[in-house]
């Protein structure tokens, strides 16, 4: 229900925005035969991507940037024109109408400018900031001395891509090696559109470490663009993935678990899907021991309740890559229950923890305001808890 809403709002915006692109098109002089030229073009990427999704054809990943992009665009740019046009500028400023009563093309191309500039400064130190590193103390219920301070450092959703340049890519890499933590975790989007990816974001990070070992679980890009090439591919490299399965790493008498669930996206290319019986099969648990899920999608939180899941690591969202500040909505929070940083539940057997990661990558655009990219740690400890 909540994907089906999601469409819902994303087509009804992108269709508001263009209509009100053709409206002020038409208010400029336009011909209303480029209008239609101008909405045929941009109706057509909706319903091919939607088709596409439907009908369950090879996911159009090369058209992902081109609409988000667009709609992106169109969206401020409506925005800023319905401003303009609506008449808070021009009524206390009619000298800058033209003689139509309309606002001249040079003013609006001049605000159109203003607010242009003001967002890509916003976007660009965005961009060159960098991941905000983010530590958090976690209390585990009868965790023993061996697990007490362990720190897990927590990577998701790079979508290693066009957005990523190789300097980026080397100041994340800086980044991820300046942190001290006993396990390394990826939650999938690892790459982004295309097979090809994996071999430039494993010369990036295919040697990193991890104390006592670094592991992943694929996202829906991976297995939407051949998740059993790429699970060969991590392998080969060193890395265990973890798709409904399970690893135990012993500290002494005790040890922590760490347990793997495919993604949603993995049954649509005949994959099990999900399964947390198979992902829990074998897993035996002392008192004072831990079990990390690896998640991509927070959603499969859910089907945990009735499992010994200590803490659940999940991606996906970006925490929808725009947010207001301060205020804990982002574009995310109207689509998924769980869209954003940490969450918690008292179940039978015990409290348990999902931190949903904001990423450190981008989708459909390169855009982050109020919602930077993220590199989490979360210290397991016995005593109070920190956020």
């Amino acid at each position: 229900m909540r994907v089906r809403s999601f469409l819902m709002i994303v087509l009804g915006s992108y269709l508001l925005f263009q209509l009100l692109l053709g409206g002020f098109l038409y208010l400029d002089g336009i011909s209303p035969a480029a209008i239609a030229l101008f909405l045929v073009f941009a109706f057509s990427m909706p319903v091919y991507l939607n088709l596409a999704f439907v009908r369950k054809w090879p996911r159009p990943l090369w058209m992902m940037p081109l609409f988000f992009g667009y709609f992106f665009m169109s969206a401020v740019t409506s925005l800023a024109l319905g401003l303009l046009w609506g008449g808070w500028w021009t009524t206390r400023h009619p000298h800058l109408v033209a003689h139509s009563g309309n606002p001249s093309r040079s003013v609006q191309l001049a605000l159109l400018s203003v607010i242009w500039g003001i967002f890509l400064s916003v976007i660009l130190k965005n961009h060159l900031r960098g991941p905000r590193v983010r530590e958090r103390v976690l209390t585990v219920g009868h965790l023993a001395s061996e697990l007490e301070g362990l720190r897990i450092l927590h990577v998701s959703d790079l979508h290693v891509g066009i957005f990523e340049s190789d300097r980026s890519l080397a100041r994340l890499r800086a980044a991820i090696e300046s942190i001290s933590c006993d396990i390394l975790v990826f939650t999938g989007d690892m790459i982004d559109r295309k097979l090809p990816e994996i071999d430039r974001f494993l010369h990036f990070f295919g040697d990193l470490k991890g104390r006592l070992g670094v592991f992943c679980v694929l996202g829906n890009h991976e297995h939407w663009i051949d998740g059993p090439a790429i699970v060969s591919r991590l392998e080969q490299a060193g890395w265990p993935v973890l798709e409904n399965a399970s690893r135990r790493i012993p500290l002494g008498d005790h040890g922590i678990t760490l347990v793997g669930l495919s993604d949603p996206s993995s049954e649509e290319p005949g994959g099990d899907g999900p399964d947390p019986e198979k992902a829990f099969l074998g897993v035996s648990l002392t008192d004072g021991d831990a079990v990390v899920v690896l998640a991509h999608h927070p959603v499969l939180w859910d089907l945990l309740s009735s499992y010994p899941a200590t803490l659940t690591l999940s991606g996906h969202t970006h925490g929808g890559q725009i947010g207001l500040l301060r205020s804990g909505w982002t574009l995310a929070s109207p689509f998924y229950d769980y869209d954003l940083g940490l969450f918690s539940r008292e179940t039978a057997s015990g409290k348990q923890w999902l931190l949903v990661n904001s990423g450190t990558g981008y989708f459909g655009v390169p855009v982050r305001i109020g919602v930077p990219s993220s590199l989490e740690v979360v210290v397991l400890s016995a005593g109070p808890s920190g956020s």
